[in-house]
């Protein structure tokens, strides 16, 4: 999946220098066996690769007798060539896998899970991290997998033009009817009429209230509102589920904002849509955290939040992604000082320490402790810190690529028009199920 979570430089220079200083201190392990060299395998390539760099070189001299190898390539080769390292013996110590690849892996076989013992002798406390974060990496009642890195679907707006048409910039909304109303309010036609006044011409408008569009990172608005309804991606039974009475409802409601309540651009772009927000013609504009750098180089006077109840009142929920450090299946005979050792550099790499200079890859903090921290008192994310721990990962079955990519079309379908929300969504189940009976065959 693309996504490009890079931060200001000056962010990250300052976070750099930082270092662990400001960060909340958790006991450091110790590791009393021989001498081992671990390979690490990571997906870390872009401007990213620098500051894993960093950590590494740092955790190699606080630890002598653990040596960490690290090899950085693209997330699809690592993809492709793990299963066939760990069916040959020759898997690397410690793999880093995304939250949309994880439980596949593990139900073929390729990871390894952690004990409670093993985690706790560790000092790696499951209670530290955002719960939601932390369960991406859980299948079937075990544990396979330690958050380091963390991204969201969060809302951009600009309060500029919420304080232009009398909303509290300081205020976004959070409910259903508070997001209706600013999108209606920030809807303004070429006369200065808003969508709620009589007279306004919708076919003549000079901003739009909110930015919807039909690629996968739109589709996670859709996502969201689900979750938020009380709806769900698969059932019990791990088969698309998306066309539930929850999430027909959910859905409905953000295609309504384009056909019937005309606040949100039809048959849109994200570049388009990002280019609109950037020049203040859309006020909220949903999408990735990564988007957060652009903003703040642009100096627009924006603000950040987590996405407003949009699709119901069971819960707040948002879209989530994240990196997890996993121990693969290894060969007989493998050395227990290895895994003994493998584990402290777990541990070590996602203390808030290390994590909040992670943070400076424009990764959200995983933990509590980090997003407490002072640093981030007046940055504009801090706005969606309250409710990090409702981020939830596209994660907990094995066929992943299975479901979403049907969803994904479905939204599109909806969205653009083409078809009715519950004929797009039984549409995109049907054919979600047809994949996961193939993909299931892979499990057996």
């Amino acid at each position: 999946m693309s996504r490009s979570p890079f931060p200001a430089r000056k962010t990250l220079l300052a976070l750099l220098a930082l270092g662990t200083a400001a960060a909340p201190l958790a006991s450091a392990q110790t590791y009393s066996g021989p001498r081992v060299q671990l390979t690490f395998l990571h997906g870390f390539t872009g401007p990213d690769r620098p500051v894993m760099e960093s950590l590494i070189k740092k955790f190699n001299e606080t630890y002598p007798n653990i040596q960490v190898r690290a090899t950085a390539q693209p997330w699809g080769t690592t993809w492709q060539q793990l299963p066939s390292l760990v069916a040959s013996g020759r898997a690397p110590d410690v793999v880093v896998i995304n939250e949309d690849q994880i439980t596949n892996f593990v139900a073929r076989g390729a990871v390894s899970p952690l004990t409670a013992a093993e985690l706790k002798t560790a000092g790696i406390d499951k209670a530290r991290f955002f719960g939601p974060l932390f369960q991406t990496a859980d299948y079937q009642g075990q544990s396979y997998g330690v958050p380091i890195s963390s991204v969201a679907y969060v809302m951009f707006y600009n309060k500029d033009l919420m304080k232009k048409v009398g909303l509290d910039p300081n205020k976004p909304p959070r409910t259903r009817a508070e997001f209706l109303t600013a999108a209606q309010k920030c809807t303004v036609d070429k006369s200065g009429k808003n969508a709620t006044q009589a007279g306004f011409d919708a076919k003549n408008l000079d901003t739009w209230g909110v930015s919807l569009y039909n690629n996968w990172v739109g589709a996670r608005a859709a996502y969201a509102a689900i979750l938020q309804n009380g709806g769900a991606m698969v059932d019990k039974n791990q088969n698309a589920a998306f066309n539930s009475p929850q999430a027909v409802s959910a859905v409905q409601f953000l295609v309504d904002l384009v056909q019937k309540q005309k606040v949100a651009r039809p048959n849109s772009t994200e570049e388009a849509e990002l280019a609109a927000f950037s020049q203040g013609k859309v006020c909220m504009f949903p999408s990735g955290q990564w988007y957060l750098d652009r903003f703040e180089q642009q100096k627009m006077n924006f603000g950040v939040t987590f996405m407003p109840r949009v699709g119901g009142t069971a819960r707040d929920a948002a879209w989530g992604g994240s990196s997890h450090l996993t121990l693969p299946k290894q060969r007989a005979g493998y050395d227990a000082n290895k895994r003994r050792a493998a584990l402290v550099f777990m541990s070590w790499l996602s203390q808030p320490a290390q994590n909040l200079t992670w943070t400076a890859t424009g990764s959200l903090p995983t933990q509590r402790a980090v997003a407490n921290n002072t640093k981030f008192a007046s940055a504009p994310i801090n706005g969606v810190f309250d409710r990090l721990n409702s981020v939830y990962a596209t994660s907990g079955y094995p066929w992943v690529g299975q479901v979403m990519a049907p969803f994904d079309q479905a939204w599109e379908a909806a969205y653009l028009g083409k078809k009715p929300v519950q004929k797009a969504l039984n549409d995109g189940v049907s054919e979600a199920n047809k994949q996961i009976a193939q993909a299931r065959k892979n499990f057996q």
